[in-house]
């Protein structure tokens, strides 16, 4: 049996989901006023960016999460009528479906899988806010072939009159004000892999950043350019929940020192904060599992920290045959996205197939970065893997990296961060600083509207949406006043800020 109990999935508490439930008036009345935006023409604004800007929530994109997309807001708070959004009805669009609520006592969740449909296609023009999810900043100019929301956001608004990418829309459009938010997933991906995954290399971003910038400001409409910049990883909740919970859990196990995790290989590279990693597993220790310089156990761990300790020999205390095969039926799908065997292959392995396969994937993974001499030298002192080692705790049966975010991999998200985080601020004509908002609601330990005294905290449920890395409602609420605070101070404007108390949760329950 594993050291650790089945790991809770909920993490909501009962007090706060008790208050999700509770109903707020509408929002969405709009009585056309003039507004005073100072030096500015906001006439006509259009939204480009990626999920944050479209609204997603809980791992879907639906009406009732993007009538509280921060452009939304902030189009009612400047008077715009008819800022048209690609809405999808509910549950919405997302894979495997949207995360919701199954118990308030427990705080469960389950993804729905049923899928929504768009509502207002056909408009005969382009939507204002074109948030696609998924997107990086080379997708502004360039159509990626395997999203699927692209050419709903992009196109559906008049599908007569098909456009090659999403400056066309802008084009078309020609708004009096634009807000640029992309960036955050050149460097999510790599984050919520668990560094598995690339991000963009630092000089492409910029490239492809000052083009998409330039073109907007060289559209006819000249208009005004708010670029948003990117929030630091230790904000989000899907990087930041786990681990704490999981060191409370093994505190007092003298038999557990951390949580022995997988390692990528890396060459010291300062420039992108990289410090040279010849180990393929190291320890984690418990006392560093809440600190997010050192560590960050990734919200996706939680299926398979339960089987920490769990060993493959039957004659082990701690095996566990169901645990077990999860663990060989993990490995198995590692092997087959590297591209190492098929899952046709892979089916017929055996424990002792999945170790040597893995045991010869890292040699190649050390080879490719320290090169093949050297790579001689580590294959023969590498013992590689041996599943009857509990799994978690031992280098020869580590968790995997895919989970978790070591001390390098954080090292270089932020510095990566940094640099994405300098383009952006050297482009647009305001900017916002959405980096600096999240960070100081970390460090209070919470956001407190001035207008109602609503307290959000940066957890799960409150400021963010079950996703753990998209904002919930209310986070879109603040979002949008503190962008109107930027706004007023840089235009001499007036804009009204929002009461977020009038904005409902909106958490998402299952029926």
């Amino acid at each position: 049996m594993s050291y650790f109990k089945r790991y809770i999935k909920g993490i909501l508490s009962l007090a706060l989901v008790l208050a999700l439930v509770t109903g707020c008036e509408d929002y969405q009345d709009l009585d056309v006023e003039p507004v005073d935006t100072g030096d500015a023409d906001f006439s006509s604004y259009v939204a480009v960016g990626n999920s944050l800007t479209a609204g997603f929530q809980s791992n879907a994109l639906y009406e009732d999460a993007q009538k509280y997309s921060f452009p939304n807001l902030l189009a009612r708070q400047l008077q715009i009528e008819n800022f048209e959004q690609p809405l999808i009805s509910n549950p919405g669009i997302g894979d495997p479906g949207r995360i919701e609520l199954t118990n308030l006592e427990s705080s469960t969740t389950q993804y729905n899988t049923n899928q929504g449909d768009p509502i207002n296609t056909g408009i005969g023009q382009p939507y204002n806010n074109l948030g696609v999810p998924g997107i990086k900043v080379d997708a502004y100019l360039n159509a990626p072939d395997d999203n699927p929301f692209y050419p709903l956001v992009v196109n559906e608004g008049n599908p007569q009159n098909p456009l090659p990418n999403i400056h066309a829309a802008v084009q078309e459009l020609q708004p009096t004000v634009v807000s640029f938010w992309l960036g955050n997933n050149d460097i999510l991906t790599y984050v919520t892999s668990g560094g598995l995954r690339e991000f963009t290399n630092p000089s492409n971003f910029q490239t492809q950043y000052v083009s998409a910038i330039t073109q907007i400001q060289n559209l006819e409409s000249d208009p005004t350019v708010i670029t948003a910049n990117i929030p630091s990883v230790a904000s989000i909740p899907f990087a930041t929940t786990v681990g704490p919970q999981f060191q409370a859990q093994i505190e007092g196990n003298q038999q557990v020192p951390g949580l022995v995790v997988q390692k990528t290989f890396y060459q010291e590279n300062q420039q992108i904060g990289a410090s040279e990693n010849r180990e393929p597993a190291s320890l984690i220790e418990k006392a560093n599992l809440d600190d997010p310089s050192q560590a960050l156990v990734l919200l996706t761990a939680r299926d398979y920290l339960p089987y920490v300790g769990v060993s493959a020999n039957p004659q082990a205390p701690s095996y566990d045959e169901a645990a077990v095969t999860a663990i060989l039926n993990y490995w198995r799908g590692y092997i087959v996205n590297a591209g190492v065997a098929t899952e046709e292959e892979v089916a017929n392995y055996s424990q002792s197939d999945i170790e040597d396969t893995l045991r010869q994937m890292t040699i190649g993974q050390y080879q490719q970065t320290f090169g093949a001499a050297e790579a001689q030298t580590f294959a023969a002192n590498y013992d590689g893997f041996d599943f009857d080692q509990p799994f978690g705790l031992s280098s020869k049966n580590p968790f995997p990296n895919q989970f978790v975010l070591g001390a390098n991999e954080i090292s270089i998200t932020n510095t990566v961060t940094g640099i994405f985080n300098s383009v952006i601020a050297s482009q647009g004509d305001v900017n916002f600083d959405v980096n600096s908002f999240f960070d100081q609601v970390i460090q209070d330990g919470q956001y407190t509207d001035p207008n109602s005294n609503v307290t959000l905290q940066p957890t799960i449920g409150s400021l963010f949406s079950l996703d753990g890395i998209h904002p919930s409602n209310r986070a879109h609420a603040a979002l949008t006043n503190e962008l109107i605070e930027t706004l007023n101070s840089a235009t001499n404007g007036n804009i009204d800020k929002i009461n977020v108390s009038k904005i409902p949760e909106g958490i998402p329950v299952a029926n």
